[in-house]
């Protein structure tokens, strides 16, 4: 429900991007960067919509980011993210692509944001996990605020904190004939830096 809801959200604030493109009076921008983040999180494990377990964890998180402005108050985001995650003595790594629209707010230098986004995610080294499939697939939510913030006339910071959800496929288990369903929380600080061309 939550995936299919931000879906639409997406879709249709994509649909507007040319009108708010047409409205801007200055040229389009591209740019590249790269974040950085720090937090927690947890795997659900569900078998017949009845949670068997929750397995929390710590986290870091990498990703590349290209980009277009379309105004000061619209850019939209494509991002290679990696994320490492302690998970108790055992190091997993989920690596994906991010789609994400920005909305920032004001014409101050320093401006707030708010983020909403879509991700398609596989869960490294998880084929021998489950029954007839490679490493699980899955897709993400992302929702996210922060303030984007000039350091010199084409460079910018980002400060933010963002939630991710990622659903993944629906697995039959390796020790038994059991259908398993796997979803995972992130919650974490970040930062990045952009280079505006």
């Amino acid at each position: 429900m939550l995936t299919h809801l931000c879906r639409s959200l997406l879709l249709f604030a994509v649909s507007i991007l040319p009108l708010q493109a047409s409205e801007n009076q200055g040229p389009l921008h591209l740019y590249v960067g790269a974040g950085w983040g720090t937090g927690d999180g947890s795997h659900d494990w569900d078998y017949s919509n009845q949670k068997i377990s929750t397995t929390h964890y710590d986290q870091d998180i990498k990703d590349f980011k290209l980009g277009i402005l379309f105004s000061t108050a619209v850019r939209l985001e494509l991002a290679k993210t990696r994320v490492d995650m302690d998970v108790g003595t055992s190091r997993n790594d989920l690596s994906g692509m991010d789609l994400n629209l920005f909305f920032s707010i004001g014409s101050k230098p320093v401006r707030p944001y708010l983020m909403i986004g879509l991700g398609s995610y596989d869960y490294d080294d998880t084929a021998s996990l489950v029954k007839g499939y490679d490493d699980l697939s899955g897709t993400a939510v992302n929702i996210g605020v922060g303030i984007f913030a000039p350091l010199a006339e084409h460079v910018e910071l980002e400060i933010g904190y963002q939630e991710k959800r990622i659903e993944w496929q629906e697995m039959d288990s390796v020790t038994n004939d059991v259908r398993l369903n796997l979803s995972t929380r992130m919650n974490y600080f970040n930062t990045g830096l952009r280079i505006i061309f």
